[in-house]
């Protein structure tokens, strides 16, 4: 602007006024008139602003006003030269910023290091000093080989091999810091016109989690394959054209492939008819796309396989494979087939047993009767002998006829037993639950034996929480449990001996406990006293009588009940034995202990 006034035809009088990129340059008395020159400044096709020219005062008119066509000229010269500057400006300004670019690229990049035609290092990158550990100035002069493990490298900046290849790559494990590394070196020779390297540019990674993943993922393919080889069943993988990928080849019916021919036809590598041919069960796999399972016996060596025949699935949802478990089931099959045969076996020595069952309850049932048609005839007579109704009988004749009707009485217990457990196992009992007033239940079966107890000199205590009671029950079946808790107290209890009976009301029931100071129960019998026919040994039978049964009969009653029975015992200390009925709620009403008393008197008469 201070330049060009003396390039006009009046210099003391041109203003001038330039504006770029927004920005407005002007001298002091530079004022926008109609007759002035101007010029656009255009760069790279962009109009970036414009160049004006104009007098103070009113100059004569030339060939284009003031001005002069020769001034036009110059100033679109003028202008002309800043659009190149501008320009040139700008392409510096692109390339500063295009080399700060390429320079930050360059050092986070594994591109490593730039050398010169001898291999001598001109520059690297920070990836490479981090590799390494070393200082930028160690690096730089020294020699490519000091960090590339290279013999084809080396040989051709010795001179020894032709530059003919793009690039040079190789891998090599280094010791570093006292941690051994892998690294990965690659070099791009930059090759002159006339065949000559002139340098290079070199890059070297560390690959060492690559190396490892590797090393990983080899040891995983040999111990899959380890594994796989290692199944005793056939395994064989095959394509859509039923050729086999791959198999452990674990059997002699399947023929290993030839060295010319590794994926063989699958039905070219089975020995005969290990599998069915028509229809082929492979290729409804592949046709339906689910799994096929089925057994098939081999018409010539007989023996049976169990297939099971599995697809394998591309990305798209395709069967692209499928692999076939060929297992050898022969000897399972005998097994099971004897295993069959052993079954029905029993279920015949079953069925046997259960009509033999049958005929013991038919013939124990007619035996009964068979039994109490005598036995009645017995037991009445000699009821009426011994009550005096056919006369008088003396002392020896009392005593004898006294034996006959206690025996007889006795026979016709062990009779009703065994009709009673004939009838549970059919099923054929039916009870007639009433409401029954607990208390004499017990006042009863207490009475009963009181000429046993003093025969004995016994002692009984008796403590019940409640004058009456009432629960649901069966009137012929229920005392029958009391009778023969009562009996077994009485029998194994020695004389001079005691028997506590007592019972509460709780838990909406009524629990009865008959303790006795007799022989008491080892722990292993116990678990075993309510089964049918269980005596603890036969010295103990023989020297107290007894048929096993006696247990057994109250346990099922009580159980009918909806109560529940249970021993307490110790071998030589005597017998607990509780009984639990559910309570008529509601029924009941409470009372003092009644006083604990002894056989010397008559017991709840």
């Amino acid at each position: 602007m201070q330049r060009m006034p003396p390039a006009f035809l009046y210099p003391d009088l041109a203003e001038l006024c330039i504006v770029l990129d927004g920005e407005v340059y002007r001298t002091g008395g530079f004022e926008e008139r109609k007759q002035s020159l101007s010029s656009d400044i255009i760069v790279h096709g962009t109009k970036r602003g414009s160049l004006h020219v104009s007098y103070r005062e009113e100059c004569p008119l030339h060939d284009i006003g003031p001005f002069l066509k020769d001034e036009q000229r110059l100033l679109d010269v003028i202008t002309s030269r800043l659009c190149k500057v501008i320009e040139r400006k700008h392409v510096e300004e692109a390339l500063l910023d295009s080399e700060k670019r390429y320079r930050l690229i360059f050092d986070v990049s594994p591109l490593g290091i730039f050398m010169d035609q001898k291999g001598t290092i001109s520059h690297c990158n920070r990836s490479f000093l981090n590799i390494f550990g070393v200082p930028k100035s160690d690096v730089v002069g020294a020699e490519i080989f000091d960090y590339v493990n290279d013999d084809r490298l080396h040989q051709l900046f010795a001179g020894y091999m032709e530059s003919s290849r793009p690039f040079y790559e190789n891998e090599y494990s280094a010791r570093i810091s006292g941690r051994e590394i892998y690294l990965k070196s690659y070099y791009v020779p930059l090759i002159s016109k006339d065949n000559v390297i002139d340098g290079g540019i070199g890059l070297i990674a560390d690959i060492t989690s690559n190396k490892n993943s590797e090393e990983e993922l080899q040891n995983q393919k040999e111990l899959l394959t380890s594994t796989f080889n290692a199944l005793q069943d056939l395994i064989v993988v095959v394509d859509k054209e039923l050729k086999i990928v791959t198999s452990n080849w674990k059997s002699d019916m399947i023929c290993h492939p030839e060295v010319d021919n590794p994926h063989p036809m699958m039905c070219d590598c089975f020995a005969h008819n290990l599998m069915p041919c028509d229809p082929c069960p492979v290729k409804d796999v592949f046709s339906t796309g689910s799994m096929k399972e089925f057994e098939h016996t081999d018409p010539v060596d007989h023996k049976v396989r169990d297939f099971r025949i599995f697809p394998v699935y591309d990305t798209k949802g395709d069967v692209m494979m499928a692999v076939s478990h060929i297992r050898d089931i022969t000897e399972r099959k005998v097994t099971e087939d004897a295993l069959k045969r052993s079954t029905f076996e029993l279920e015949h020595a079953y069925e046997e047993l259960k009509s033999l069952d049958k005929l013991k309850d038919e013939f124990l049932s007619n035996l009964r009767h068979e039994l109490n048609t005598p036995l009645t005839s017995i037991k009445g007579f000699s009821e009426l002998l011994y009550d005096g109704t056919l006369g008088q009988l003396n002392d020896g004749q009392m005593d004898a006829i006294e034996r006959v009707v206690t025996k007889s009485g006795k026979l016709q217990n062990l009779i009703d037993s065994l009709l009673f457990v004939s009838t549970n196992q059919n099923g054929t009992i039916r009870y007639n639950f009433e409401q029954i007033e607990f208390s004499s239940v017990l006042t009863n079966i207490v009475n009963i034996f009181f000429d046993t107890i003093k025969e004995k000199k016994m002692h009984i205590h008796i403590n019940v929480d409640f004058d009456s009671c009432f629960i649901e029950g069966d009137r012929t079946y229920l005392p029958q449990v009391f009778l023969n808790l009562m009996d077994n107290a009485v029998k194994f209890t020695p004389q001079h001996g005691a028997i506590n009976l007592s019972a509460v009301i709780e838990n909406k029931g009524v629990h009865v406990i008959l303790e006795d100071t007799g022989i008491g129960i080892s722990e292993k019998d116990i678990p075993n006293l309510f089964q049918k026919f269980y005596q603890i040994d036969s010295s103990s039978t023989r020297n107290y009588g007894g048929n096993g049964l006696g247990l057994y009969i109250s346990k099922v009653i009580v159980e009918n009940h909806n109560g529940k029975i249970w021993v307490e015992s110790e071998k030589g200390t005597g017998t607990k034995v509780h009984v639990r009925v559910p309570l008529k709620q509601n029924h009941f009403s409470a009372s003092s202990s009644s006083p604990s008393v002894s056989c010397e008197r008559p017991l709840l008469r």
